[in-house]
């Protein structure tokens, strides 16, 4: 299933909860780079598409720009380009928009899935779906 956004407002992890996370035993980038998949030690397996994952950098810019009301949402057709590791505690994650300032840590990553609501597979159109962008 795909991801979709529920209006996530995550907040950084407390810095105790960033150095105590286990880290994923495996990532990889699914699609072309349309998504990341990550799968934990305890078989949870994540998945984020990269639109998403953009829209929800942490980085200073990313937030200057929300907090200004300026942020665009990312293109439906974006891409990962590359995932660098940081330490052993996040990964840097590049997008095919050039942007590659944002720093996912593993808490983070995980919370954020709190946030992350399947979509409905094959669902029919409703009426209020033309009107959630009036």
């Amino acid at each position: 299933m795909i991801p979709t956004p529920s209006e996530p407002t995550v907040p950084l992890p407390s810095p105790d909860r960033l150095r105590n996370c286990e880290g994923p035993e495996e990532i990889r980038v699914t699609g072309k780079g349309a998504g990341l998949k990550l799968t934990w030690p305890d078989g949870q397996v994540l998945s984020f598409t990269a639109p998403f994952l953009r829209d929800n950098s942490q980085s200073a810019r990313s937030k200057k720009l929300k907090l200004s009301g300026l942020a665009v949402p990312a293109a439906a057709d974006l891409s990962i380009s590359a995932v660098r590791p940081i330490g052993s505690y996040a990964i840097n994650i590049v997008f095919s928009d050039g942007y590659d300032r944002a720093i996912y840590p593993w808490a983070y990553l995980l919370d954020l899935a709190q946030t992350v609501q399947p979509a409905p597979e094959n669902s029919p159109l409703t009426p209020n779906d033309f009107l959630k962008g009036n």
